[in-house]
């Protein structure tokens, strides 16, 4: 049982360009952005790909809305692929400090967990399929990590629209050898 999993980080934001912590927030896609999204699209656009998931926030939804314009497969929206909900943070800057024992911001372990919970879902849904994943930089980096049975610290900041392909034994299980890290210029 496997799935090979293609990850995307949406097109850049205008929140992204400020520094903003984004959050639940929707987010809006910057000129730069939808072309990131549109280089995605013709990247993609031989690859076989059987499900196409998309987080259901503004700015995952928008980005998928245009990489499917080449792609033209049914779009499921997929709340588990949300980024992280800061809480009363959400809407600050980056360098502000979080606390950890804050309840209004969504813990380390229940990102950990929520993530663990979507590779479950995919994997026992799409077996032997290839499904793209589109989300945010944050929780992709929490799948992998639960994927590789690793910390988060072991896994590189992705750019917006980045391509990370991963094969999915098990929800903590995944094939790195043959993993492709692809980046799309932003």
């Amino acid at each position: 049982m496997s799935v090979t999993l293609l990850l995307v980080r949406h097109g850049q934001t205008e929140e992204n360009l400020a520094h903003i912590l984004q959050g639940q927030h929707p987010g809006h896609l910057t000129e730069e952005g939808r072309l990131q999204a549109k280089r995605v699209s013709q990247e993609l656009r031989n690859e076989h790909i059987d499900v196409f998931l998309t987080s259901d926030l503004k700015r995952a939804v928008d980005t998928s809305h245009i990489i499917n314009e080449t792609l033209h497969l049914n779009l499921i929206l997929e709340p588990l692929l949300r980024e992280r909900d800061f809480g009363k943070y959400t809407g600050r800057s980056y360098g502000v400090v979080i606390d950890p024992e804050d309840k209004d911001v969504e813990s380390v372990d229940e990102l950990y967990e929520r993530a663990r919970l979507w590779l479950e879902k995919i994997t026992s849904l799409y077996n032997n399929q290839v499904v793209l994943a589109v989300s945010h930089g944050l929780f992709l980096r929490f799948i992998q990590a639960v994927c590789r049975n690793t910390s988060i610290k072991d896994i590189p900041r992705m750019d917006n629209t980045e391509i990370r392909r991963l094969l999915v034994h098990q929800p903590t299980s995944c094939d790195t050898s043959g993993e492709q890290v692809e980046s799309v210029e932003s």
